[in-house]
């Protein structure tokens, strides 16, 4: 009996180092790509669309840098969504379509904050 305690209380500790670990790797990653998001959108509307443009470089590759480790922590579907987002973002300001490339970068904002939602601590999402 005392065997099967000292399992159980182990296995319940190492699944919450798990999670935690798991908690807080998502949102470090959710907040460098918004910081990232943010930064390009202020470069654009700062008139700097050369330096918007390297931001965005370095969002697509942190974004693709990161996707391993993010495939095992959130849903597929939204991590395409902020994928396509960021490449059609990419698109946008190449073809200097300021209007369009802010109205993509609220799509990756918005898919940041969803996938940051999913995997915050609440009881809906414990069920």
């Amino acid at each position: 009996m005392k065997r099967t305690l000292i399992l159980t209380l182990s296995v319940l500790a190492a699944a919450l180092i798990a999670c935690t670990a798991s908690y807080f790797t998502l949102n470090a990653t959710v907040d460098r790509a918004g910081q990232l998001q943010s930064l390009a959108v202020l470069d654009v509307q700062e008139g700097r669309p050369l330096r918007a443009a390297e931001r965005m470089v370095a969002l697509a590759e942190y974004w693709r840098d990161r996707a391993p480790l993010l495939e095992t922590l959130a849903s597929h579907d939204a991590l395409h969504e902020v994928s396509t987002a960021i490449a059609e973002a990419r698109i946008c300001l190449e073809c200097d379509d300021h209007d369009d490339f802010l109205r993509t970068m609220s799509l990756v904002g918005a898919g940041l904050e969803h996938l940051r939602d999913e995997a915050s601590i609440r009881w809906s999402n414990l069920y």
